[in-house]
């Protein structure tokens, strides 16, 4: 019994090391280098308290990339749960071809996310831009997206909403299709109309996978940095600088490991309240269920 419990611990030894050297490690060594002044350039490391925290507060920077961090998860989740949903809705139904529309339906989310960003970036183009193009010969304007402050965000959060909906659809297309027909039948001897078995058994019965994919995309997102990086380089000036984004130029460009460090503590902070804030919606819905 003693010689089979030291050889599991042998066999689980190598995982547990690892995850301990490439999780455990890196947080706490962030934790540390958090209240350091450190450039590898000019060493040594120097203990500086809590200024590089005292130091966020004053660049504007980082609150423009904290500002729209929040903007682009909670903007696009929300799109791609209500497109997604519109999309699962119509791909449940039986018509011609459907097999076919499903696996189109993934080519965006296929798609790896630096072509889509050096893509769309083309497409948003003023002067050879397809969009830009689409808009001239419609309504006669061409929008600076990638110029203009607000233009830019907007086309990083539709191009993010582009690629990821088809992954949440394809989610909820499979909860959809965990739902008992039996209940739509008996909604329909009581003369329910389809608005009205959406909304009163369609909705309550997969709200606990909404509640999963839309947590799981707020996670996800608030780690979004490829998408930025390719497509608009954070501009115009730190329009469109999320938090992943600035800890990588703090970090690799400008060397600052410390004030870096002390940026990522913010976005580990800010994925812990976002992670229990849907973990307590998740909780609420399946007890209300």
């Amino acid at each position: 019994m003693r010689r089979t419990a030291i050889l599991i611990c042998l066999l689980l030894l190598p995982a547990v090391a690892t995850r301990l050297f490439t999780a455990i490690y890196p947080f706490f060594n962030t934790v540390w280098l958090s209240f350091h002044d450190w450039n590898p350039a000019f060493p040594p490391q120097q203990f500086v308290g809590l200024k590089n925290f005292q130091a966020l507060t004053r660049d504007i920077a980082v609150t423009s990339s904290i500002s729209f961090t929040v903007l682009f998860v909670t903007v696009s989740t929300l799109l791609e749960i209500v497109l997604g949903m519109a999309i699962a809705l119509m791909l449940n139904r039986a018509f011609f071809g459907r097999g076919a529309v499903r696996a189109v339906n993934l080519i965006p989310w296929a798609i790896p996310m630096v072509v889509a960003a050096i893509g769309f970036r083309w497409m948003y183009d003023t002067q050879y831009g397809v969009i830009n193009d689409l808009l001239h010969r419609t309504i006669g304007v061409k929008v600076p997206w990638l110029v203009d402050f607000w233009g830019a965000r907007a086309a990083v959060i539709a191009t993010n909403v582009w690629k990821s909906t088809p992954f949440v659809g394809l989610v909820l297309l499979a909860a959809l299709q965990g739902v008992p027909q039996d209940l739509y039948e008996a909604g329909r001897v009581d003369g329910t109309n389809r608005v009205s078995a959406f909304f009163y058994i369609t909705l309550p019965l997969i709200m606990p996978q909404i509640v999963t994919i839309g947590l799981f995309m707020v996670v996800w997102q608030l780690a979004a940095f490829d998408l930025v990086f390719a497509m608009t380089g954070g501009g115009p000036g730190f329009a469109t600088q999320l938090l992943a984004y600035r800890i990588y130029q703090v970090a690799f460009t400008a060397l600052n490991f410390g004030y870096a460090s002390a940026i990522s503590m913010v976005l580990f902070i800010v994925v812990g309240i976002a992670s229990i804030i849907g973990l307590l919606l998740f909780r609420k819905v399946e007890v209300s269920l």
